[in-house]
């Protein structure tokens, strides 16, 4: 494959970046609660530095400590008191041969009292989203573009190439750009106003590269659209903009983070219409999770930008020059989505978050992993990694263990591919494989999980009532409803991310299945009832396959 178009280096305002590939701006929720990176965040973003992306986009970094935060453990860069932290990141990356960007956001509507220290959440309108929300005054307005404006030239002064504007996703920028959410009768009616004036104070204050993130769609009739979108970058174009970066969503489930229900490589067309409309670079973000859908993004796009992918493997880009094995995002949207309260992890890397673990100590000798589930399958590989002489055994014809179970047409195509990473891994590293064999040792190592996932039910041409949250029978409700009347109740999807969570309602419904709240005295053949509070997950199966790899023949 040639890889060429991802390898080129693109000036992008005053910067060079050694390649087309960015790390996408992510909340971790790994910074501190006064707003700077700790240790274990800058780990998380050297990690993916190392695996030789061209840029690092921080999460979203409120600018001031009065109403601009939006997640507990959020970066700032509201106080000069901060800047030596921030340094301590900035020399990490560069010394790892990429850049750095720092992403600035004032959340505006879209937080909650509690998250921005009792105030009031402002907003250009006063249209609530969770908490009552002030509109903003003139005052406001003058004080919040002085605070992009600080927190700018605090960035220069910490060592940050560059400065990406979120006005995307429903944040406060983008409240002015939205007609959905814009409704004033100034002068900043005209919203692209706010965002021009912010810009041209950094460019003439700070005098560093700046871009902007943008929603190519919010996905609702009223909010913004690719055309509209595209009027808005000409603007900030003529006003001085070093990049357009698109993405898409704004309060709704629909956003950029598409769980499996959703195509892969989702807003090409959209960039389209704006890619027509400017010269400066565009980056391009959504589900790009192969070398051939980058090469694809490409085509339309100056950068790639990868988001759930480098929290899957951050060494991507490396292994796709060599070749290697690349572990996919499944899109699961599980443990990588909703951190307002909790640190970013990933169910197919255990060792996200986890950068600052020693490295593996080795090991030597045969041993024996009973079991060809996930957690198998991790365990193997990690004690391979170790220096371990591995078989792996596994009683059926062929590996996946509870996975041989979906049923969900969309999920199996998505999973299988993170079973297909471990065959190539494990043949990579020299794992022997026996299928159709069933072991029992008193020495190997068993990976089997504790949990058995309930098998579906054979039924035909009956009425069946699912009140339960267990990922299984989500699942099976897609092969019931072929042949039998199925409901669910509305608390079968607790626990879901959203975005996930209302995609599978229409997949569903589009499959027959009916919603309710309750049962209400209905009469049903078969009645399903387990609502969990914690459920087995494929997660906690490859985190267990890792600790037990990790930890195997140690002295503690």
């Amino acid at each position: 494959m040639d890889l060429s178009k991802l390898l080129e280096p693109i000036k992008v305002g005053e910067v060079i970046l050694r390649n087309r590939i960015a790390m996408s701006p992510m909340i971790s929720n790994l910074g501190t609660p006064e707003g700077y990176p700790s240790d274990a965040h800058i780990a998380y973003l050297a990690e993916r530095a190392k695996g030789g992306v061209g840029l690092i986009i921080t999460e979203y970094t409120y600018v001031n400590r009065t109403d601009a935060r939006g997640s507990v453990n959020e970066l700032g860069m509201y106080s000069d008191e901060l800047t030596p932290k921030f340094m301590r990141l900035t020399e990490m990356i560069h010394a790892l041969g990429s850049k750095i960007f720092v992403q600035l956001v004032h959340v505006g509507r879209k937080t909650r009292r509690d998250i921005i220290w009792g105030n009031t959440p402002i907003a250009p309108s006063p249209i609530p989203i969770m908490d009552e929300v002030r509109e903003m005054t003139k005052d406001d307005i003058e004080r919040v573009k002085n605070d992009f404006v600080n927190a700018s030239i605090r960035a220069k002064r910490a060592g940050f190439d560059g400065i990406e504007l979120h006005g995307a996703h429903g944040y406060l920028l983008a409240q002015f750009f939205s007609p959905a959410t814009n409704k004033r009768a100034d002068e900043y009616k005209d919203g692209v106003r706010f965002a021009e004036e912010i810009l041209k104070s950094i460019k003439e204050k700070a005098k560093i590269t700046v871009g902007i993130r943008i929603s190519v769609t919010e996905f609702d009739n009223e909010g913004l659209t690719p055309e509209m979108v595209a009027e808005i970058s000409k603007r900030l174009e003529k006003a001085g903009i070093d990049y357009i970066h698109l993405s898409a969503g704004r309060d709704g489930p629909l956003g950029s983070s598409m769980p499996y229900y959703y195509k892969r490589v989702s807003f090409l067309e959209y960039a389209k219409v704006v890619r027509d409309a400017i010269k400066v670079p565009l980056f391009l973000v959504g589900s790009i999770i192969t070398p051939e859908e980058a090469l694809k993004v490409r085509d339309v796009a100056d950068v790639v930008v990868l988001g759930r992918q480098l929290l899957a493997d951050p060494h991507w880009l490396n292994k796709a020059i060599k070749g290697l094995p690349i572990r996919p995002c499944i899109r699961c949207n599980q443990s990588c989505r909703g951190v307002v309260y909790k640190e970013v992890r990933c169910d197919v890397n255990p060792e996200l978050g986890w950068e600052l673990l020693p490295p593996l100590e080795k090991g030597k000798g045969e041993v024996a992993v009973v079991g060809g589930g996930v957690m198998g399958l991790e365990a193997a590989r990690v004690l391979a990694l170790r220096g371990f002489t591995v078989t792996l055994y596994e009683q059926n014809n062929k590996l996946g263990g509870q996975f041989l179970l979906l049923k969900d047409p969309w999920k199996i195509n998505e999973f299988n591919e993170l079973i297909k990473y471990y065959e190539r891994e494990l043949r990579r590293l020299n794992v022997e494989i026996k299928l159709n064999t069933k072991m029992e040792c008193s020495d190997c190592i068993l990976a089997v999980p504790d949990y058995e996932i309930p098998k579906m039910p054979e039924v035909k041409g009956e009425r069946i009532l699912i009140d339960s949250n267990i990922y299984a029978y989500h699942d099976y409700a897609f092969e019931l409803a072929k042949y039998n009347e199925v409901y669910m109740t509305e608390r079968s999807f607790k626990g879901l991310d959203r975005t996930r969570e209302y995609l599978l309602r229409n997949s569903l419904s589009q499959a027959g299945v009916k919603f309710i709240e309750e049962s209400n005295g209905m009469k049903f053949d078969l009645e399903i009832h387990n609502i969990v509070d914690d459920q087995p997950t494929i997660g906690k199966a490859i985190q267990r396959g890792y600790w037990i790899g990790r930890t195997y023949k140690l002295q503690f």
